[in-house]
């Protein structure tokens, strides 16, 4: 242990020991190498208290730094076990708030000026307390009410210190060869946690979330994401628009009939917006998150937590989306398998069965019918069974539609949720079939596509170089092993009339949407005789490349050539003996 920990660590590992041991955990101490002399307490292992829970327990007892761990960690189903999951997301902040001494000498030095300078009210008791940072009440010289979040005193050297321990001890596990449940490493998942974590301790980047999400959502009146005071947000500070409303969660047992389906479709419109169409999403919706507004407005706050979806990933969850929906398990299998990375091949068959099991419970099934487990967490669960890595950002996501289901769950029981969402999916289908999307893809495959078809001629030179120059060895009991150079060009040939014909008859689809759309009648004339004349080359290129295909063997050009040397040779040898 010398060698990873520093010797200022010893005493914040000798007490991770002692709560580790009080809470019936003492067997995890061995794998990391600690013994009795440094840790307290009993070691022998609790059996009657389920192991989830004595490690939530233990979280709470090793302080804010482990609270937010667990926190952090409740949103990524691809690190945690099933039962450590749901017993992390009940881990909750306890923590006192700070003295105002301290809360007042946090914000004058972010601010650099005095608290009456920027503030003419500031209330003294917090609205919440947490384990990173709190919330006050405050109205600002110029009359706007607003919620000041500020970062408690000294948490960010804390957590850096912990951190730090975390990596040391998971090293020493990757050294002692313990392997996890699951895909990710000891130091994996420490990183993944110390990547969150620096996100959270920078109020910027979540101002910056919260900018962007509003920025998204500036045309639905529906949705509301409070304004980031910029002149008084910092990286410890951060000065929000106060939002008037109670918490999702005291609403969700008030809220009846028309009410609650009012808010409960208002929570889907927001998700479908934020998943399919911004490709940006607010990733811990929990009911302390949403705010209802008098008006019957739904509001996001807390956005240190985000999550981004590329394009790529978009039509991966799309696709993902419209099978669960339209019940065809093997399309929602090969998604995940497409998206995913193995480290060996699996049983696909198997893994289509499985994804069928999965799917069958939730068709005519009510929400308030269903286990716990949510849908897309299933999906990650069922891909790590069979060693399928997704990407990150599709675990987050699950975590957040999982808390989706649990608020409609709440408001809609008894409600089908597979015909509750039927219509996100066809509008979904509508828009991802659109004729302006299917030219943008288009588009996008013929720049890829011009690109291979112009590197390929230099691949292939390169391939016959290093074949001429011997740094590619064949070794083959082929007797036609002679034909392969001619086989290759035949190929390369084929391939490359393939990847033209395709360029052309994209391009001529392409300029033939465009004439459609013209609202000139030259303009119209211009891109429909390009389109009809790239057509008509593309059918001509497939004509060859068909002809090349079907009779290539017939018309090999090499024999043909023997044999026209033998004619030849034969007449010219009569003319000599004439």
């Amino acid at each position: 242990m010398a060698k990873t920990l520093q010797v200022q660590d010893i005493p914040r590992v000798n007490q991770m020991a002692a709560v580790l041991a009080k809470n019936g955990l003492g067997h995890l101490l061995h794998l990391v190498g600690l013994t009795s002399p440094l840790s307290a307490g009993d070691t022998k292992e609790d059996s009657t208290t389920p192991f989830a829970r004595r490690l939530r327990q233990a979280m709470i007892d090793l302080g804010p730094t482990y609270v937010k761990m667990g926190q952090v960690l409740s949103v990524r189903p691809d690190i945690l076990p099933q039962d450590v999951l749901i017993e992390f997301q009940t881990l909750q902040d306890n923590v006192p708030p700070m003295p105002f001494s301290d809360v007042k000498d946090v914000v004058e030095s972010e601010l650099r000026l005095s608290l009456e300078e920027v503030f003419t009210e500031f209330e003294e008791h917090c609205l919440g307390s947490a384990s990173i940072a709190q919330v006050h009440r405050a109205r600002l010289v110029d009359g706007r009410e607003v919620a000041v979040k500020l970062q408690r005193k000294g948490i960010e050297r804390t957590i850096r210190s912990d951190t730090h321990i975390l990596y040391s001890l998971a090293q020493i596990l990757e050294h002692n060869h313990i392997i996890l449940p699951g895909l990710y490493t000891p130091t994996a998942i420490i990183r993944e946690f110390d990547i969150a974590i620096r996100q959270e301790l920078d109020f910027v980047y979540e101002a910056k979330n919260a900018e962007r999400l509003a920025q998204h959502f500036n045309d639905n009146p529906d949705i509301i994401i409070p304004g980031v005071i910029h002149p008084w947000s910092t990286r410890r500070v951060l000065v929000l628009d106060r939002i008037l409303g109670k918490p999702l969660k005291e609403m969700i047992g008030i809220l009846k009939g028309e009410e609650a389906n009012r808010l409960a479709h208002q929570i889907m419109e927001a998700t479908y917006q934020q998943v399919f169409e911004f490709g940006f999403f607010h990733a811990d919706p929990h009911p302390g998150n949403l705010f209802v507004t008098p008006e019957g407005k739904l509001a996001y706050l807390d956005f240190g937590i985000a999550g981004t979806l590329s394009r790529a990933m978009q039509d991966t969850i799309t696709a993902a989306f419209t099978a669960m929906v339209f019940r065809d398990a093997e399309a929602l299998a090969m998604t995940v398998y497409r998206a995913g990375g193995t480290q060996g091949r699996i049983d696909l068959r198997e893994f289509i069965d499985e994804t069928e099991r999965m799917m069958m419970k939730y068709y005519g099934a009510s929400l308030d019918d269903l286990a716990e487990t949510a849908t897309l967490i299933e999906v990650v669960q069922l891909s790590m069974r069979f060693r399928i890595n997704l990407p990150s950002e599709f675990a987050v996501l699950a975590r957040t539609m999982a808390l989706i289901e649990g608020e409609l769950r709440q408001l809609l029981p008894g409600s089908n949720i597979v015909e509750e969402v039927k219509p996100y999916a066809k509008r979904l289908m509508t828009r991802r079939f659109s004729p302006e999307r299917v030219a943008h893809d288009v588009a996008r495959m013929m720049v890829v596509a011009q690109g291979q078809l112009r590197d390929l001629p230099t691949q292939f030179n390169q391939v016959l170089m290093d074949l001429e120059g011997g740094e590619i060895t064949l070794i083959t009991k082929d007797p036609d092993a002679a034909k392969m150079r001619e086989e290759i060009r035949a190929a390369v040939l084929r391939l490359s009339l393939a990847a033209l014909a395709s360029t052309v008859s994209l391009g001529s689809t392409i300029f033939i949407v465009m004439a459609v759309w013209s609202t000139s009648i030259w303009a119209m004339l211009f891109f429909g005789l390009i389109g009809i004349s790239a057509m008509a080359m593309g059918i001509f290129l497939f004509g060859a490349l068909g002809i090349h295909v079907l009779f290539a063997g017939l018309f090999n050009l090499r024999v043909w050539r023997s044999r026209l040397f033998s004619v030849l040779y034969f007449f010219s040898w009569r003319r000599d003996r004439d």
